[in-house]
């Protein structure tokens, strides 16, 4: 009796003290997120602090100004492709900026160099020449509402954040 009793307190706590857990945002058809946030134009994996990392992918989307937006994707049982852009991620903030003019041929994850996580996600570019480079941009979570979460298995239960990226003028 006396064990069930501080199990329930412990259990409580936990709860009580744990960071707060916000709703789930809806997965919806890629072809509802691309009038939104323009076309899709590569896709990665979202980048992950740990070696249990979520797996789950992740699209960037490339709007009418230019904005580069980065947004959880997941495949349906259908095999439909569906991705998620929580209520508010519009009015988000800008979380990195990516050179005006080159293009965005790819995005991967910068190797971590230890099994400690997957890496900050990066862009692969190409420039009016030809050359191709990497360069790590920066996401961030929503201040407040929905979010999307990692899908489950693989991985523990997380939120997942998106990319805003600007075109910086002059390059970066």
């Amino acid at each position: 009796m006396l064990l069930t009793a501080v199990a329930a307190v412990v259990s409580t706590l936990i709860t009580a003290c744990g960071p707060e857990e916000r709703p789930q945002a809806r997965y919806v058809p890629l072809a509802e997120l691309e009038k939104v946030f323009g076309p899709i134009i590569t896709a990665a994996n979202h980048p992950t602090s740990d070696q249990n990392g979520t797996g789950d992918r992740l699209g960037l989307f490339r709007d009418a100004e230019n904005t580069i937006w980065g947004l959880p994707l997941i495949i349906a049982n259908d095999g439909q492709v569906l991705g998620c852009a929580p209520a508010g991620v519009r009015d988000a903030r800008i979380t990195d900026t990516y050179p005006e003019g080159l293009t965005i041929i790819g995005a991967t994850n910068v190797p971590s160099g230890h099994r400690g996580g997957t890496g900050k996600l990066e862009l692969l570019l190409r420039d009016t020449r030809g050359n191709v480079r990497w360069q790590a941009v920066n996401g961030a979570q929503t201040a407040s509402g929905p979010v999307c979460w990692a899908q489950e298995p693989p991985g523990p239960r997380q939120s997942l954040g998106y990319y805003r990226l600007a075109p910086a003028v002059g390059g970066k």
